[in-house]
């Protein structure tokens, strides 16, 4: 079993005056908009952190989306699509990214793999 252990995606100097200004609602959102991502992965399958449980034998297709400002890039994920709805895995956020893309490679259905 992987757990998917994400970095902050703002740091807590820019988080905490937002915090503050909106009374709460940015720290919220965040969490909210992070609901799809992958918080750990099984032999049968994985939990995003919104705790949707999709098998591995559940997922139709796989895309890698690498995002780039300016020729420099940004975020890296790869996008699972099933029919209980979206997930992803970004690599860019994952404090332990290789740990996590290579139990995905060996888990994943062969014919879904990026």
């Amino acid at each position: 079993m992987v757990e998917v252990r994400l970095r902050p995606g703002v740091p807590g100097c820019v988080t905490v005056p937002l915090a503050i200004m909106t009374l709460g609602l940015v720290p919220l959102l965040m969490r909210k908009g992070e609901r799809h991502f992958i918080a750990r992965m099984d032999e049968e399958g994985f939990e995003t952190r919104g705790g949707t449980r999709i098998a591995w034998s559940e997922v139709e297709r796989v895309q890698r989306t690498v995002g780039k400002v300016q020729g420099m890039k940004m975020s890296d994920e790869l996008v699972l699509y099933s029919r209980k709805g979206r997930a992803s895995l970004p690599t860019w956020r994952t404090e332990n990214a290789d740990e996590a893309l290579a139990f995905f490679q060996a888990h994943a259905p062969g014919e879904t793999k990026p």
